[in-house]
């Protein structure tokens, strides 16, 4: 350690001593000839000269700690310390300074570029020779490091008088490559690299001196670039490309030559310049713009131009919202070609052209957000506003669906073609199961751009009944409830819970049907005269269905009697109500060219059975016989004599196809068809408005239900805080209309749950 500092004793010569200068003498000569050896293009001393440096080492070290400068009252660290540095000052003005003031252009880069380079060999062996004062004597907060003492050093001795030149040779080299010209990137790295030494372990030398004019000057550049690439003949074409590969260029420029921290702000100053004043012109150019790419699908162009204006704050919002205009108006030109029947493709049925197509114009925009994109949350809204502004057409609408009927043209709503799409999907075979599940999944994304969710559940509901009253198979079973289960993903157990109930009565009808056999078998007075197979649902899980008086043939009405008898044993308190119109059977005739079996409703199988009694049937008996209303007489009679195939026909041979009670049918023994077996359409009375009905019915209880719900927890509320918060409850469900919302209230009103504040009319309370 250095001893202390001590005043000199008045009188004593403060001098240092002959040996210390003989000593001294030995650094001087070491120093001089390490500046021989790097003058002379030796970039590493021979051994030789490590060896002396060691031995300057040695010398330095013997001087500090003696301790003969303190007993004369000298300081021999310092005193080294102080002739070091006269040292390097010495060299760099007599040898330095005068060569670099004298160059000029790249001159001077090249001659900074060599003495700079020689500076900090001076700096590492100067360093390493005097090694003991900074291990000991630097160590002081207020005194400098060897390092910094000699950077200190060229700073004053050189760098103050070139900076100036310096840094205008260096923006003159950066302007020349941007115009396409060759550089010496080693030496103009080198010169801007000495702004950052010269900061002295920090940046404020080269940010002041050189970042702020280089920043400055790329603005001007680039803003007369722009310019001139706009003015160009088909500038608009290829503006882009140009301005992403300058930003590029400047990008490898910055990583290569200049400080870590210039790039983000050298990138800024190209943003600022060649895409902020600019991109309202490139997104709405007739020929290359946003719209242009979208309808040609250049999704290399829309790539780049989303990668470009992300760099500009509020650019994607503005791409986004023609986005969003373009996917809106290729949805409503899907409607327009339904409404007027031209979405048929190959047969298809129109509904399930429609829904294909919009899942394909959901593909379509999936690949493209993935694949130029980069998935950017903002075209993901874009994409789901523009769907459900075309999906969810108002009947006022131009756009609206709309379908031929007896009536004319009427409404149609997507929840009814989705629901439909995806019964007619899951009743379908499939090349594959993953095949199945990967369009089910589409349709559960397309199902969440739909407004009235409510609706599609109550069409969804109805054809799921069917499917698995008449189709028991357990891969229809495993594709209902993995369909299920993507709706609840989606929308909650409380939206997928009747579904499930479904499921659940499937199960527990095969375990009754499974017990009433075996009752059967121990009951030996209990045979059927036919196969009979019921299946029980549960009131609240399936949708309502008609009920009806039909009076059935005898052989159906012992099944079921045996069957009521069983489940009346089997459970307590429950009631069997018997829906004869959900029913199907399987009869078998055979006609004068064969036997047939005929798989058709329980409607149609009872007035078939009529024929058994008498060849003939008139539809006055065979309504009376059953208790139907006319009108399902009516219909069904029509199904089996005017239908695909005509197993009955009129006694009296007209060819008129239409039933009145008077009239009289007989069994078509003539009948022939290739298939042993087959289905006998009926003739559907169309559900679509019973089913909406329903639906407006159900979402008044439910409107009723969410007033009830947030009035009890907030007591008092106003009328537009209430209305508000409804809508807001009940948005994922459906939209909620604000007049019938309004309606609810009155009647909620009028039954006692809520009352009006008698000082404010506007205000409503909630009545326990």
């Amino acid at each position: 350690m250095f001893p202390n500092k001590t005043k000199a004793k008045k009188g004593a010569d403060t001098k240092p001593p002959e040996t210390f200068e003989k000593e001294w003498q030995k650094m001087e000569d070491s120093f001089n000839e390490l500046l021989t050896f790097i003058e002379g293009g030796m970039l590493t001393p021979d051994p030789g000269h490590y060896k002396r440096s060691m031995g300057a080492y040695a010398v330095v070290y013997n001087i500090c700690t003696k301790h003969e400068g303190a007993k004369m009252g000298v300081n021999f660290a310092a005193e080294l310390y102080k002739r070091a540095k006269s040292l390097v000052e010495k060299h760099l003005e007599e040898k330095v300074t005068k060569q670099v003031i004298q160059k000029t252009g790249d001159a001077l880069l090249q001659e900074v570029h060599k003495e700079w380079r020689t500076h900090a060999l001076i700096v590492k062996w100067t360093r390493f020779m005097f090694k003991y004062l900074d291990d000991y004597y630097t160590k002081s907060p207020i005194i400098d490091t060897l390092t910094i003492m000699m950077l200190k050093c060229f700073h004053s001795a050189v760098f103050d008088k070139i900076k100036d030149n310096l840094r205008h040779v260096i923006l003159a080299n950066i302007e020349s490559e941007r115009d396409g010209n060759t550089i010496n990137k080693e030496v103009l790295r080198s010169a801007i690299w000495l702004f950052i030494d010269m900061g002295m372990n920090t940046c404020d030398v080269y940010d002041e001196e050189l970042e702020k004019v280089l920043i400055k000057q790329t603005k001007q550049y680039y803003k007369k670039e722009s310019v001139k690439w706009m003015a160009e003949e088909g500038g608009q074409h290829t503006y882009l490309k140009r301005a992403e590969a300058r930003i590029n260029e400047e990008s490898r420029r910055a990583d290569s030559i200049l400080a870590p921290t210039t790039k983000g702000p050298l990138l800024k100053a190209l943003d600022d310049e060649l895409l902020a004043p600019h991109i309202e012109t490139c997104l709405k150019c007739p020929d290359a713009g946003c719209e242009a790419l979208l309808q040609s699908e250049r999704n290399e162009g829309l790539g780049r131009m989303f990668r470009l204006f992300s760099r500009v704050e509020g650019g994607l919002d503005q791409m986004a919202g023609i986005v969003k205009d373009h996917i809106e108006k290729e949805g409503k030109l899907l409607n327009s070609k339904f409404s007027t029947g031209s979405a048929g493709e190959s047969g298809e049925a129109a509904s399930t052209t429609y829904i294909k197509s919009c899942l394909t114009l959901h593909d379509k925009y999936t690949v493209l957000f993935e694949e130029s994109l980069s998935k950017h949350e903002v075209f993901t809204k874009a994409r789901k506003a523009a769907f459900e502004v075309f999906i969810n057409p108002q009947q006022s609408d131009s756009w609206a669906l709309k379908q031929k009927s007896k009536d004319g043209m009427e409404i149609v709503t997507t929840s009814e073609l989705l629901s439909t799409y995806i019964d007619s999907i899951i009743k379908k075979e499939m090349e594959s199961e993953e095949q199945l599940d990967a369009i089910l999944e589409k349709s559960v994304t397309l199902f969440t751009y739909i407004h009235d969710k409510d609706l599609f559940q109550q069409f969804y509901m109805k054809q799921m009944s069917r499917r698995l009253m008449h189709n028991k198979n357990q891969r229809l079973l495993d594709q209902e409830r993995s369909q299920i289960g993507k709706l609840k993903m989606k929308m909650g157990s409380a939206f997928t819970s009747k579904l499930e109930g479904m499921l659940a009565d499937q199960s527990h009808a095969d375990d009754h049907n499974r017990r009433f056999k075996q009752h059967l078998t121990s009951n030996q007075e209990a045979k059927l005269p036919i196969d009979f197979t019921p299946m029980v649902l549960t009131t609240g899980f399936w949708p309502a269905f008609k009920h009806d008086q039909l009076v059935p043939p005898e052989e159906m009405k012992i099944c079921l009697e045996q069957y009521e008898k069983y489940y009346a044993k089997a459970t307590q308190s429950r009631k069997l109500t018997w829906i004869h119109s959900l029913g199907h059977a399987t009869v078998s005739k055979k006609f004068a060219k064969g036997p047939r079996d005929m798989s058709v409703t329980t409607y149609q199988a009872c007035v078939l059975v009529l024929f058994n009694a008498t060849g003939s049937v008139l539809v006055k008996e065979a309504q009376e016989t059953l208790s139907l209303p006319f009108e399902e007489i009516k219909r069904t009679i029509h199904s089996l004599a005017y239908g695909k195939y005509p197993v009955i026909k009129r006694a009296d041979g007209a060819k008129v196809k239409q039933v009145k009670e008077t009239d009289q049918f007989v069994i078509n023994e003539e009948f022939h068809t290739n298939s042993r077996k087959f289905k006998i359409p009926a003739v559907v009375k169309q559900e679509r408005e019973s089913i909406t009905d329903t639906n407006q019915e159900q979402r008044r209880h439910v409107i009723e239900a969410c007033i009830v719900r947030i009035m009890k927890s907030r007591r008092t509320l106003s009328h537009n805080d209430l209305v508000t918060e409804t809508i807001k409850q009940l948005s994922h469900l459906f939209s909620p209309d604000m007049r019938i919302i309004k309606k609810r209230i009155e009647d909620l009103i009028q039954r006692q749950y809520l009352e009006r504040d008698e000082q404010n009319r506007n205000q409503y309370r909630y009545l326990a």
